[in-house]
């Protein structure tokens, strides 16, 4: 079992690596995207499962999603239930997708406008410190780069800038 957190991103805002690594550093977070040949100036690209940083100086493997909305592919899924059963997902068919603007609604979001095109990255944490350390740190640098909305669906919890110093004092006080 673990934690997810999420941040939405609108898609003119979605930033490059590069982008993305000077405002980590601006920030003095000490977690940065992998510098790969070529590809400094690219979007952060889609991911599906996993994502590689670098956390003070060693890599770190967090469970990641980077997923961009279409109307073939909601930014998550949840269990199906029907007549007060709850389905084990064995198949697909068994799980329903979850409409972003709605679950934020849910959350207390007002009026909340994601639209195809934008972005989603889902972070899952288990129990590495450093997994967690690192991964708030990204999406706090993610949130206030990118004016990206964070949000937490089990404390029921979201905000712009408030989101990500939270994560920041999270992430601090951490052993």
């Amino acid at each position: 079992m673990g934690a997810s957190y999420y941040v939405a991103v609108r898609q003119a805002c979605w930033p490059t690596i590069d982008a993305l690594n000077e405002c980590l550093a601006d920030l003095h977070y000490p977690v940065r995207l992998p510098k790969t040949l070529n590809a400094m100036e690219t979007p952060v690209a889609e991911s599906d499962g996993s994502l590689i940083v670098e956390f003070e100086g060693k890599p770190i493997h967090l469970e990641a999603e980077i997923t961009r909305l279409s109307i073939n592919e909601p930014f998550a899924y949840d269990l199906r239930i029907e007549n007060d059963r709850t389905f084990d997902p064995t198949d697909v068919a068994d799980l329903v997708p979850l409409d972003l603007n709605a679950e934020l609604a849910k959350l207390g979001v007002i009026a909340p406008n994601f639209e195809y095109g934008d972005y989603v990255l889902a972070l899952t944490f288990r129990s590495s410190i450093d997994e967690w350390k690192a991964g708030f740190l990204l999406m706090s640098g993610l949130i206030r780069y990118a004016d990206g909305l964070g949000f937490e669906f089990d404390e029921a919890i979201f905000g712009g800038t408030s989101f990500a110093n939270k994560l920041v004092r999270e992430a601090a006080e951490m052993e």
